[in-house]
């Protein structure tokens, strides 16, 4: 079990999500961790937001940045990387609200060589309106009664996830079913295929990615049951880039390819030959 945790929150303009994700992430009843927001250039909104809630939050709350230039969510996520110290990693979004128990189930159900990929719950437009306008106690969003009703009014698409221990699947080496939503992995793991590849732009398919590439290096999936997210309701992205970064998912699956093309190291190299900052 590590001793603690690195949660990467992805977020981009949209500070009302990110502060009820955060919420979610106060009341963990697990607080051996520390967050990162992975930021993909987002307005001073969001910057205010993360500087207001820092002071009196419970863990670490770090706010990693980079210029608005188009949808560059590896990127981001890599930058995170580059700054964590914690051995474990739990990968998430900013529209994805947790169950109080879902940091001690990562930690607690985390094995070498394999890596843990969750579930989520998706929640209606209106009720999402109605949690991102504060008008939802989050402390109740997750209790029995409150799950009931949600699903009697169509709120919530379905609800017997939340109902069960968490507990882990057969260990598999498959990509289908897979949901971004969270995903945990060592960070020595994820040093070895060299992070997220920023060859992916635009939305998609950046997650199977990672996830061959861990295939490829021996790692096998952990499906894990019980403690799945809340989800947002928001428009879908443009799937403008989903062709392109089919292609490039498909020519890793030929390759077996191992390690990103442009991920972490070339990164790293970036940032000190422009003297950047993480942050």
């Amino acid at each position: 079990m590590p001793d603690s945790i690195a949660v990467i929150i992805s977020t981009y303009n949209k500070p009302d999500d990110l502060r009820c994700v955060l919420e979610g992430y106060r009341l963990q009843t697990d607080q051996h961790f520390s967050i990162y927001v992975a930021d993909d250039g987002s307005g001073e909104e969001t910057r205010t937001l993360i500087d207001n809630m820092r002071a009196a939050y419970p863990v670490p709350l770090h706010h990693i940045w980079h210029k608005d230039d188009g949808f560059r969510l590896s990127e981001i996520r890599n930058r995170a990387l580059l700054a964590v110290s914690e051995p474990y990693v739990l990968i998430t979004d900013g529209d994805c609200i947790p169950f109080p128990a879902l940091i001690a189930s990562h930690r607690r159900l985390c094995k070498r060589g394999s890596f843990l990929t969750g579930s989520r719950l998706l929640l209606s437009e209106g009720f999402s309106t109605q949690v991102r306008q504060q008008d939802i106690d989050l402390h109740d969003l997750t209790t029995t009664a409150t799950l009931l009703s949600l699903r009697r009014s169509k709120s919530i698409n379905r609800i017997w996830p939340a109902f069960i221990p968490p507990l882990i699947g057969i260990e598999n080496s498959k990509l289908s079913g897979l949901r971004g939503c969270h995903m945990s992995f060592w960070l020595k793991d994820l040093q070895t295929i060299n992070g997220y590849d920023q060859s992916f732009t635009g939305w998609g398919r950046e997650d199977s990615d990672i996830t061959a590439r861990l295939f490829h290096a021996g790692l096998t999936r952990r499906n894990l049951y019980g403690t799945p997210l809340l989800h947002l309701w928001h428009q879908e992205f443009s799937r403008n880039s989903l062709s392109d970064n089919d292609a490039t998912l498909q020519s890793c699956l030929n390759e077996k390819r191992v390690e990103a093309v442009y991920g972490l190291s070339q990164l790293a190299e970036k940032l000190k030959t422009h003297s950047q900052p993480l942050q």
